[in-house]
């Protein structure tokens, strides 16, 4: 098992050789960016340093001392600074129905069409009673 001194330099040296032909990595090819999403982002980010600024504009008018978690708070100060102003559209709001009669209706659409019968007569029935706080 002894190997001759001369054969242990080939060994390493062939070990070593970097004659051999470098194979390039293929370039990953980006994916298509959608223009439509990378506007909204553009329009996000400018509406969240406008809040930042509606923000430290409701500090200097309150005398608010910064606070510890900064963009949070900043971007709520944004918000209440345009509610008072009557800078910021207010949001439409979902007028709340009867969330079990809701409820039933979206069952009585995709539950099986044995149990349909059933479902749409409990929706019936319920949509007869008086709610709860309601009552006389």
């Amino acid at each position: 098992m002894s190997e001759t001194p001369a054969a242990v330099p080939e060994a390493v040296t062939a070990l070593t050789d970097t004659s051999f032909t470098e194979v390039p990595e293929p370039v990953a090819e980006r994916p298509p960016v959608d223009p439509a999403r990378s506007e909204a982002g553009r329009r996000g980010g400018e509406r969240f340093h406008q809040l930042v600024r509606l923000g430290r504009e409701y500090e200097r008018e309150h005398r608010l001392s910064p606070g510890r978690q900064r963009l949070k708070l900043l971007v709520q100060l944004g918000k209440r600074y345009e509610e008072e102003h009557g800078l910021a559209v207010a949001k439409r709001k979902r007028p709340r129905g009867d969330a079990w009669a809701e409820f039933l209706a979206v069952l009585s659409r995709v539950v099986r069409p044995k149990y349909r019968a059933a479902i749409e007569q409990l929706a019936a029935q319920s949509g007869q009673r008086e709610p709860r706080g309601e009552a006389a």
